[in-house]
């Protein structure tokens, strides 16, 4: 007999188990006890008072009892904002159960909340190989792939659930809507069409069919269609996210959340109202009240909206909040110094603040403080690599003399993200424009530009190919594809951006090849200020005082 088994018969089969055991614990990463000193009293109260019975619990807990322990405890944290921490609980939960695709969801859910697309993608995709009935799951893989510039892959997901999707409204509207993007119209709109049938109260998605008519050039089905348009969004029940966004035990923070949800989806009034019963309850909540004045400045009601914004500051001066709600309010104010200065503070106090940072690079653009604006885009690039923020960091390094510095970060993000479409056609502007591009990059700049050409021949993608003709002396072929570029802006309504590439139009005419990837009026180099809500602008404003 081995000496293994001649012990396990002494000793008992507890004893035998020890060696497994440890093995398995060895899977684990250590759940780390995060400071909870920066969130409100009472929330650090509930997240103390968890992670207690969490620690008393699972000594007596094995298998999925622990695993649903862990992710009960992911949870907690993630509805705190503890992101960090509800990941590596959310791992535990998925090592202890390999085979239950919540927890993987959910890893992929925090994924996403820490704007971390690709482990975010690996997580959807690992959950839905186990589970592929519960649609939230689909569904946000396809909206990770879309993000992630894979439209094709994120269409080809939804349409493989669409067959089974019955009354899922919200999953044929996505397909619709990526449809859409690709400008497969006629597809968008059948599933526009569907999710209607399914949903006749899901409002929003007249607006998208009257999108969809329009680029089809069916004026009169386009016109019908947005009359009928309005707010309310498909409906999609997934009871496992509302365990990281629902606060069940604070009523209060979920009036908030609901708010910040209508805010989302446009429905001002609705979310002005939410405010209002919140601080009805509790008048001194910061964060409550930093909203409402945002909501107030939104729609051109200043001196409400200073008021409330003073009232936040007045309570909590140190308000990560409440100083990026008074920065706003002078920027719709049109005060971009007294502007800086908040959002100054709001930066300093939340170092994670990502719109403190996009709104500070943007006003940076506007003073014309290139270099500064880059360093604001870059801090905020850490935590999102989404394209938006590096087209704007792009665009502040070329702005500042540095396109070899853009190009070279570009460069970093397409080894790790080599199908994403978007990023690439950033590469081809650069490339194509930046005097420190090598030629063997502009070579590879115009072969990526025809492959997007091909798959997708939209506005963009025309002129990007334009300009990486043009980067190779070709200027009768990138006149051509300029042609094609203005032809769409202008058949789609967009008058601004036909008239930059009509600019860039003199610039071939004259055998000239841009020094930017953008024309210089496009808002990454010229940021827009945030502007109050027109009425004629399809939102629905809060009741007049």
């Amino acid at each position: 007999m081995p000496m293994r088994s001649m012990i396990c018969r002494a000793a008992g089969a507890m004893f035998c188990l020890l060696p497994l055991l440890a093995f398995g614990e060895a899977l684990l990463k250590p759940l780390p006890t995060p400071d909870t000193a920066k969130l409100a009293p009472e929330v650090a109260k509930e997240v103390n008072a968890q992670r207690a019975e969490f620690e008393k619990a699972k000594p007596s807990l094995v298998d999925a009892g622990l695993a649903a322990a862990y992710a009960q405890i992911g949870a907690v944290y993630a509805r705190a904002g503890l992101l960090d921490t509800s990941a590596i609980a959310l791992y535990d939960a998925s090592q202890l159960a390999p085979k239950d695709a919540r927890w993987l969801y959910l890893r992929g859910v925090v994924a996403r909340l820490q704007k971390n697309n690709n482990d975010a993608r690996a997580h959807f995709e690992a959950a839905l190989a186990l589970d592929q009935t519960y649609v939230p799951i689909r569904m946000r893989l396809a909206d990770t792939l879309s993000d992630l510039g894979d439209l094709d892959a994120a269409r080809k997901l939804l349409e493989a659930g669409s067959n089974s999707a019955g009354d899922q409204s919200a999953l044929l509207a996505m397909l619709g809507r990526v449809e859409a993007r690709q400008h497969r119209n006629a597809e968008a709109i059948a599933h526009f069409n569907r999710a209607l049938a399914a949903e006749p109260q899901a409002t929003a998605l007249y607006a998208d069919l009257a999108d969809a008519y329009t680029a089809q050039g069916n004026a009169a089905q386009a016109a019908e269609a947005r009359a009928k348009a309005g707010n309310a969004q498909p409906t999609l029940s997934d009871p496992l996210i509302a365990a990281i966004t629902v606060r069940a035990a604070e009523a209060e923070l979920s009036v908030l959340d609901q708010a910040k949800q209508l805010l989302a989806r446009g429905d001002i009034g609705a979310a002005h109202g939410k405010l209002e019963a919140a601080l009805a309850s509790k008048p001194e909540d910061v964060d409550a009240l930093a909203l409402l004045a945002r909501i107030d400045a939104l729609v051109g009601r200043h001196e409400p909206a200073q008021e409330e914004v003073s009232r936040a500051l007045k309570l909590k001066p140190d308000s990560a909040v409440a100083n990026l709600s008074q920065a706003m309010i002078y920027e719709f104010a049109g005060d971009d110094a007294n502007a800086f200065t908040f959002y100054q503070r709001a930066a300093r106090q939340d170092s994670h603040s990502l719109d403190a940072r996009l709104l500070l690079g943007n006003l940076e653009m506007r003073r014309a403080h290139y270099t500064e604006a880059a360093e604001h885009y870059r801090q905020l690039a850490q935590s999102d690599e989404s394209i938006e923020v590096t087209a704007r960091l792009t665009a502040a390094q070329v702005a500042a003399g540095q396109c070899g510095v853009a190009l070279a970060h570009v460069n970093q993000l397409l080894a790790k993200r080599s199908q994403d479409g978007e990023l690439m056609q950033i590469f081809v502007r650069l490339a194509s424009t930046c005097a420190s591009a090598q030629a063997q990059e502009r070579s590879m700049a115009l072969d990526y530009a025809k492959a997007l050409y091909q798959q997708r021949p939209n506005a963009g993608d025309s002129s990007a190919l334009a300009l990486a003709f043009a980067a190779q002396g070709n200027f009768d072929e990138a006149q051509k594809y300029q042609a094609e570029a203005i032809y769409e802006a202008t058949r789609l309504g967009n008058a601004p951006l036909a008239d930059s590439y009509r600019a860039t139009m003199k610039q071939f005419v004259a055998k000239q090849l841009p020094d930017r990837p953008w024309p210089a009026e496009h808002e990454y180099f010229k940021a827009p200020r945030l502007q109050v809500l027109q009425a004629t602008q399809n939102a629905t404003a809060p009741p007049a005082k």
